[in-house]
């Protein structure tokens, strides 16, 4: 399980984080939600880029014999930690780049990452190549069972180009390894709904990278620097990594005519349960043009003329339909953005369906009802007889509608006298309070509770106050 610790995140002076099948970050506004919701999505998503296993003598050998093996053993897993601690150094370096702030704000900011390897990786098979344009086979990569000796072959091994080799064999070699500890993350952020403002940014981003390979075609490689390409593809920006994502998404939106997503051809009754939430489904043509078809009705809405709900969650039904597979996350910064409470419960439900199918969810919230209808869920999860006859009078659930309790986390952002590493005494700071989850009362929010007591003690004064 993927540990994070940090200190000096915004607005948190210290927390400590664990991703679970569903993680949930709660608090009330400006107590850094967000900040470890995108601290959270740029480590995983990025992680692997930081990460430098050395290659050298594998690339000289496959480039003077054509075949060459490496023990994953004795030559990563053996030194996972150093490898780990020099890849958070570079990722601490281009973190505040990534949210698009100035450097100054995260000089006190530390971190620690605990991303273990799991076992996995060497039990399992393994097998990939890679082609030139042409069809011609560039090198194959094979592992066998049980084993952590990973062979490589190159027909062509005269004409390797190494680094761009070296690039490809350690994306491999990582996407074998880490496949238990970082998934393939797809975030909903909070600017999703907006995120189509940003496209003029994006196209001019693009017509950049289009010049820059033009510059590298008419004069060479050597003409490109590092910093050229970083400035280019991650350069500074307006906005942060995750909302470019999410414009990259909405401008790349496929045609609802492709084939569907790997979780969808196996849980097709996901797309119906999502579908009675947003109140229909969408439609994209050839010519990139996208329309909401509301349920049981002809009409085809252009996505202004939408309610805001339709645009909010437009790309989680883009990604359901399309990209989702067993094994991922979902990331989504307050996902009842524009949501009726009735349909926040069922949103609640649709994402105890995706953690159910193996799916990872994370999400930050300031919606009771979500927090309630998880409650009911993992109440719903108890094993006695009773269960049955009791979903027999709820109209609105089934027995799939249940959440284990031990695969939940949720975390309260807020003040609270904690014991730092090392410390020897508590000392009061704004921090993440993990919630005690009961098996048959579901989750302590305490802040959710503190803001419903107060409203009922008012209207209790004010009731008995006139009569």
């Amino acid at each position: 399980m993927t540990k994070i610790t940090f200190e000096n995140l915004g607005a948190i002076e210290f927390g400590e984080i664990e991703i679970s099948q569903l993680t949930v970050i709660c608090g009330e506004n400006n107590t850094g939600k967000t900040y470890v919701t995108y601290l959270v999505y740029c480590l995983l998503k990025t992680w692997k880029h930081f990460v430098d296993i050395n290659l050298n003598g594998i690339l000289r050998e496959l480039h003077k014999k054509g075949v060459a093996k490496i023990d994953l053993q004795e030559n990563v897993a053996s030194s996972w930690q150093e490898i780990c601690a020099q890849a958070l150094v570079k990722f601490e370096e281009q973190f505040p780049e990534m949210l698009a702030s100035n450097s100054n704000l995260f000089s006190k900011l530390k971190l620690s990452v605990d991303i273990p390897l799991g076992t996995q990786w060497k039990t399992k098979s393994y097998k990939d190549e890679l082609r030139s344009s042409t069809g011609n086979l560039l090198i194959t990569i094979n592992k066998l069972e049980n084993s952590s000796i990973v062979e490589f072959a190159a027909p062509e091994s005269e004409s390797l180009v190494s680094h761009a080799f070296g690039d490809f064999i350690e994306d491999k070699l990582l996407e074998l390894m880490l496949h238990e500890s970082i998934p393939n993350v797809f975030i909903g952020s909070t600017e999703r709904t907006g995120a189509t403002i940003f496209r003029k940014q994006l196209n001019l981003a693009t017509s950049n990278l289009v010049d820059l390979l033009s510059q590298v075609h008419k004069q060479g490689a050597d003409s490109l620097t590092p910093h050229q390409l970083f400035e280019t593809v991650y350069g500074k920006r307006d906005y942060a990594l995750a909302v470019k994502h999410n414009v990259d998404f909405i401008n790349q939106l496929p045609n609802t005519s492709a084939e569907e997503g790997e979780l969808l051809k196996s849980s097709p009754n996901l797309l119906d349960i999502f579908e009675r939430i947003v109140g229909g489904t969408y439609v994209t043509n050839n010519e990139g043009v996208t329309q909401f078809k509301p349920r049981g009705s002809n009409l085809k809405l252009g996505l202004g003329e939408a309610s805001s709900s339709v645009r909010s969650l437009l790309i989680v039904w883009y990604w359901l339909k399309f990209f989702a597979k067993k094994g991922d996350m979902l990331m989504l910064d307050e996902p009842e953005l524009n949501l009726h409470p009735s349909n926040q419960r069922r949103l609640a439900r649709f994402i105890a369906a995706l953690i159910k199918e193996g799916v990872k969810v994370f999400l930050t919230t300031h919606s009771d009802y979500i927090i309630k209808e998880f409650n009911t869920l993992i109440m719903l999860n108890q094993d006695s007889p009773k269960i049955a006859g009791i979903l027999d009078k709820l109209k609105d659930y089934t027995s799939e509608d249940k959440l284990d309790a031990s695969c939940v986390a949720v975390y309260m952002a807020k003040e609270e006298y904690i014991l730092r590493p090392g410390g020897k005494r508590k000392t009061k700071a704004r921090t993440l309070v993990k919630a005690e989850i009961s098996k048959t009362l579901g989750i302590e929010a305490i802040s959710f509770d503190e803001t419903i007591d107060d409203m009922n003690s008012v209207q209790e004064a004010i009731y008995y106050g006139l009569n």
